[in-house]
């Protein structure tokens, strides 16, 4: 396992700054095909926002009717309860957009791809004095294995999901409820940057409130699979393993933690999420650039 370094983490976001910068001055984006994805990446968050405020919306309504049935005669004790009640609601659907976003990812590939391969593109103009990536990731085949990705996906969600449920649950424990959140972060910082961190994480977490630790935990197993994602039209063309991935992350993960923080930010701006997604997987193209030499190159045409 590489060793974590905070000079890494830095250059990390600072990677991520700069290819975001890139990825706005890249004049082929401006380009009909490539407005076009924005357009749809665009549709693709008014619909989701839609759906999303009427999975709030209605049990909120049906909610609030309930207590005013129920609790009549004590108006605080029913906006207390329904205070909590929100606040649960609202967690629970602000990653439906995302995952929505990354199903129909793959279900259709393509657009996502193309702006991955047009950012290589660009950067090779932009470096010619280096070896041609876009060349070598072209030259690769572009495995089309819509279903098996899609499996993959969604037991992968599945997972964190039943894992979250699980966690929220045992945290209304008695006693060993107050740890559950902060024992999560240790761990899911300990598999993101190593041992010191994870202690670290760890101690922090002991003087937090549990909706600091909560949202902080929720943001770092978020951080992970974001990046995972948008690296996913480097990882179909070399055809790695799990394991084969799992050592890619762990030699370069204090670069990657860094751009995956501000990848994440970006999504997560209401509104704007998904063209911030749109902005971060063309952006992503840089990060590789940055962090691996281009692959050899094969004869094999992509499809």
């Amino acid at each position: 396992m590489a060793r974590w370094t905070l000079s890494g983490l830095l250059r990390g976001g600072e990677e991520a700054l700069k290819g975001m910068k890139l990825v706005l001055r890249n004049p082929n984006l401006r380009k009909q095909k490539f407005l076009r994805i924005f357009a749809y990446l665009c549709g693709v968050s008014i619909l989701l926002f839609c759906i999303t405020k009427i999975l709030v919306t209605v049990p909120m309504v049906l909610l609030r009717l309930v207590l005013w049935l129920w609790w009549s005669e004590e108006p605080e004790r029913a906006d207390a309860a329904l205070e909590t009640a929100s606040s649960f609601i609202h967690d629970s659907v602000s990653f439906i957009p995302l995952l929505a976003l990354l199903f129909i990812r793959y279900l259709y590939a393509k657009p996502l791809d193309d702006l991955f391969m047009e950012s290589l593109r660009y950067i090779d103009t932009c470096r010619p004095e280096t070896p041609s990536y876009a060349e070598a990731m072209a030259a690769r085949h572009f495995r089309r294995e819509y279903w098996a990705n899609l499996k993959s996906y969604l037991q992968r969600t599945g997972k964190k999901l039943r894992l979250g449920l699980l966690l929220y649950v045992v945290s209304f424990l008695p006693y060993v409820g107050r740890f559950v959140f902060p024992a999560a972060g240790v761990y899911t910082t300990w598999r993101s940057l190593g041992n010191t961190q994870g202690i670290a994480v760890g101690v922090c977490f002991c003087f937090l409130p549990s909706w600091a630790i909560l949202r902080l935990v929720r943001a770092l197993v978020g951080m992970r699979a974001l990046m995972r994602e948008l690296l996913e039209p480097y990882f179909t063309r070399m055809n790695m393993s799990h394991k084969e991935k799992r050592q890619w992350f762990s030699s370069r993960k204090d670069v990657l933690f860094g751009f995956s923080a501000i990848a994440y930010c970006i999504t997560r701006l209401p509104y704007v999420g998904f063209m911030g997604y749109g902005i971060a997987q063309a952006a992503a193209a840089y990060m590789l650039t940055v962090v691996a030499e281009p692959p050899p190159q094969q004869s094999n045409k992509q499809d």
